[in-house]
């Protein structure tokens, strides 16, 4: 960061407020994480509509979210870390959202009866994703504890790494047992939203790692 906005930075008042809205997107995101995991143990899909029900208000809580993150940084002169950055990562975070909620209503919208193999697995992956990025995110503040935020994007990446294994061997598998085209479809299109979500993770993660590069 060049010398004249780190002085700048120090006589001017700054908005921490931003860190309180980015911690709080990191928990919306981990939160979808886990409906999305609840919803692959649900084989039977008794639960699938109140849970889908359950997702489309966590989605609209993020909605609100990245709103109120928009409106600060058109508010605010000054702010804690580049108003670019703060923009990334919040958006980000709402894209993990999404994606959620996107593949989420593939069941619904597709009539998806049973969950493909290897849903869990990938849904467990993102849950651990979102602890990850939901812990760099509280560990911003202030800006003192980068060396931990970088070791939560690596961990991140390689969670991302280990669900492309999954996905791709589910893929491989599906194609070569699964004789019935509409399953086909409807069981590759939902392993890919899962893969998504993970590599939303990871860019997150990455939005991250810029903080760091340009904080450290």
């Amino acid at each position: 960061m060049p010398l004249i906005d780190r002085l700048v930075k120090m006589l001017l008042p700054r908005e921490d407020r931003f860190f309180d809205l980015l911690i709080k997107g990191a928990e919306i995101a981990e939160a979808s994480a886990h409906l999305m995991k609840r919803l692959c143990e649900d084989h039977d899909g008794v639960g699938r509509p109140a849970l889908i029900k359950e997702m489309q208000d966590i989605e609209h809580a993020a909605d609100a979210v990245i709103h109120e993150v928009y409106d600060a940084l058109n508010r605010t002169f000054v702010t804690p870390i580049d108003r670019s950055d703060i923009y990334d990562l919040a958006t980000h975070l709402e894209d993990i959202v999404d994606l959620n909620h996107a593949t989420a209503m593939q069941l619904e919208v597709h009539v998806i009866g049973s969950i493909p193999d290897g849903s869990l697995e990938l849904a467990t992956l993102c849950v651990q994703a979102g602890a990850e990025v939901k812990a760099a995110v509280e560990k911003l503040r202030g800006l003192k504890h980068l060396d931990q935020v970088r070791s939560h994007c690596t961990q991140t990446s390689r969670l991302e790494h280990e669900g492309d294994q999954i996905y791709r061997a589910q893929m491989k598998a599906l194609f070569r047992n699964e004789h019935n085209a509409v399953r086909l479809i409807q069981h590759k299109e939902f392993l890919e939203g899962l893969e998504r979500v993970l590599d939303a993770f990871d860019h997150t993660g990455g939005s991250l790692s810029a903080i760091v590069i340009k904080n450290g």
